[in-house]
């Protein structure tokens, strides 16, 4: 793990005394993509408007890069970029006024920087022209130009792949990875997505009710201890007298069988003795959205 960046310690919200964010504690560290995930009325929208200071904190604090939003907003908030649903973009002009609007409002923005970004982003050729003639990837990639051009230690991007197509989400994906890898920022992704935050993300924080279920890497969520096995096997009901030991379920012609990595050589070693054949062995992989389910009971 590299430098923890932004750490949330006890963040709690509380409207008309009803608490909508709860104890949020955790740390975010640089060069990782952090997947913040929870169903709709959860509270992430609430925490990221906390962490930008577009909302009051009622207890507790986030500190970035070292400095209390509460106490030190404006240094803070210095290293922080964010894009909070769609970029707000004046259509009228093209993309590289738009971003010189922009810099006239943060010194020490040179014209090199504006390159810089336009090309991190990958809109050299179309930055000359008006924004309306942009797509919505496009305009997704010059608001995040825009939330680089001060250099900022941590991104927060609410649904960035909102209303993308495939192709430009898989852009976004590219250029958050390159991002963290490149600039070793640490980038915050709020997405109901959740085949988008399984190929993004590093790491997962789970939030329900206001409250932190739980912060994991993406594939420790996936891959527990136990994994469910689907056995392809000439005799069904003798392999499930043969396999009693084990937690098994008959689906579609074949055997789902719960057991560990090592009890593999086991099964197998079982099913051949009683003189079942094999036709097939794998493993019956969890996404994280079976995961995000099964945490948050939906």
């Amino acid at each position: 793990m590299g430098k923890s960046i932004v750490q949330m310690k006890g963040l709690t919200k509380v409207i008309k005394n009803k608490k909508i964010v709860s104890d949020l504690s955790f740390d975010i560290y640089e060069g990782e993509v952090f997947g913040f995930l929870g169903p709709n009325g959860a509270g992430k929208t609430t925490t990221i408007r906390m962490m930008v200071g577009l909302m009051s904190i009622t207890e507790g604090d986030v500190i970035i890069n070292g400095n209390s939003i509460k106490t030190d907003f404006e240094k803070a908030v210095a290293n922080i970029g964010a894009i909070v649903e769609n970029p707000e973009l004046y259509k009228f002009l093209s993309g590289y006024d738009n971003l010189m609007q922009y810099a006239r409002m943060v010194q020490g923005i040179t014209k090199e920087k504006i390159d810089e970004v336009v090309e991190l982003v990958g809109l050299t050729s179309a930055i000359r022209n008006k924004v309306k003639t942009y797509s919505l990837g496009m305009r997704q990639r010059l608001g995040l130009a825009q939330c680089l051009l001060h250099d900022p230690k941590v991104l927060i991007l609410d649904e960035p792949t909102n209303g993308l197509d495939p192709a430009g989400i898989r852009e976004m994906r590219d250029y958050l990875q390159k991002l963290t890898r490149e600039k070793g920022m640490a980038v915050i992704v709020s997405s109901h997505l959740l085949s988008e935050m399984e190929m993004m993300c590093d790491r997962i924080g789970i939030i329900q009710k206001g409250q932190l279920v739980g912060v994991q890497t993406v594939n420790e969520l996936i891959n527990e201890e136990s994994q469910t096995y689907i056995v392809e096997v000439s005799d069904i009901s003798a392999a499930q007298k043969v396999l009693s030991k084990y937690s098994v379920e008959i689906n579609e012609g074949d055997i789902y069988v719960q057991a560990s990595r090592e009890g593999v050589p086991d099964i197998i070693e079982k099913l051949v003795h009683a003189g079942i054949k094999i036709y097939g062995i794998k493993v019956n992989s969890k996404t994280l959205e079976d995961r995000f389910l099964e945490i948050t009971n939906v």
